[in-house]
């Protein structure tokens, strides 16, 4: 039995969570300690009830750590534990780390690359949406790995974004990272999509549905295992703020885009700015806090504004009459007098070249 694996067993048994692993492990040093230990030591442990030490004594004598392991394995499922190298050392940091960890995909902890979150309202507006787009595409070709929590609106979007050029995304779950646990279920090709080039991960049992409870637990882990966290927009009560919250807590830094003095979901962002938020309106105001290393800090730092695209007339013509704000089709139409199947074909390409961002209703943004 190896130590990973007797931890994960003790997590298992009812009444010790990630506080009283703590507390054992710091009473009697290691885990194969704990797991041989008398009753009358563990009696003496303080801050371990007797009912929790009825539990441990009857539940070490009834599970097998290995099997148990290897029920996990056997779902296409990795466990990653404190002890182990694998585990992310920045997230080791914070004083309620989670013990264990259940992941899906490939993600190397150990290659030294920032991780950055960006978290906002799942109702979020249009200029969010554009936004959390900029800055995670930006981010990501600079070479920060993005985590967010898979949920609607800014979070499903700066997943997106990453996917879109092929960097490295994490998603942090509030529930199992099963096929059946993913919330919200309409994200699950998302999560299987970001298993190509990133993970999933949750400290959650498989089979484990998600509830208003678990979010606050899993948004300590966004802020924890991240350098900084981005909230993009936010109302004044938010799981968003939650998340800032915690990375103050943990002496992790916080950016705020800046919104709308009129926008309810710019309330949270503008009150954070004005708490001491940085305020975050570029690629440059983060690199500016941490610096990537030389050899991949090669992007143009102004948003990556300036394509290396040769256009054709029509392709100009129809990029004059859009910018950051929605434009609907029948206006692009009117506007550039051209011929609707070829307009189609040309805002279409557009598209594909990532000039432009069809963002719901038929409406274009220029990006």
């Amino acid at each position: 039995m190896s130590s990973s694996s007797l931890l994960y067993a003790l997590s298992l048994i009812p009444g010790i969570g990630n506080k009283t692993l703590r507390d054992l492990i710091t009473t009697f040093g290691t885990v194969e300690a704990i797991w041989n230990a008398s009753e009358s030591k563990l009696l003496h442990t303080k801050g371990i009830g007797p009912k929790t030490i009825d539990h441990l004594i009857h539940w070490r004598n009834t599970l097998r750590p290995d099997e148990e392991w290897q029920k996990i394995i056997d779902q296409e499922i990795d466990i990653i534990t404190f002890l182990d190298d694998e585990y992310p050392s920045i997230l080791k940091e914070i004083p309620d780390s989670p013990m264990i960890l259940f992941t899906r995909g490939s993600y190397n902890f150990r290659i030294e690359k920032p991780m950055i979150a960006i978290v906002g309202s799942r109702k979020c507006t249009n200029y969010g949406k554009q936004v959390a787009h900029k800055l995670a595409s930006d981010l990501s070709l600079a070479g920060y790995t993005i985590v967010s929590g898979l949920a609607f609106g800014i979070d499903s979007i700066a997943h997106k974004a990453v996917l879109d050029t092929e960097g490295s995304t994490i998603a942090v779950l509030a529930g199992g990272v099963d096929d059946p646990s993913i919330a919200p279920q309409t994200h699950l090709s998302l999560a299987k999509n970001i298993l190509k080039k990133g993970m999933i991960l949750s400290e959650y049992l498989p089979g484990l549905q998600a509830t208003e409870h678990t979010f606050p637990a899993r948004n300590r882990i966004v802020a924890g295992m991240c350098v900084g966290t981005i909230v993009v927009e936010a109302e004044e009560k938010s799981g968003a703020l939650i998340t800032a919250g915690l990375a103050l807590d943990y002496n992790r830094d916080v950016f705020a885009v800046p919104g709308s003095l009129f926008s309810p979901l710019s309330r949270g962002t503008n009150h954070l700015i004005k708490s001491g938020a940085k305020i975050v309106t570029s690629l440059q105001d983060i690199l500016e806090e941490f610096p990537l290393p030389e050899k991949n800090n090669i992007v143009n730092t102004s948003l990556l504004s300036q394509k290396e695209s040769v256009y054709t007339d029509v392709e100009k013509k129809i990029l004059s009459v859009l910018s950051n704000e929605p434009l609907h089709i029948d206006k692009i139409i009117k506007a550039v007098r051209l011929e609707i199947p070829l307009i189609s074909s040309t805002l279409t390409l557009l598209e594909i070249k990532g000039c432009i961002r069809n963002i719901g209703g038929m409406c274009y943004i220029k990006i």
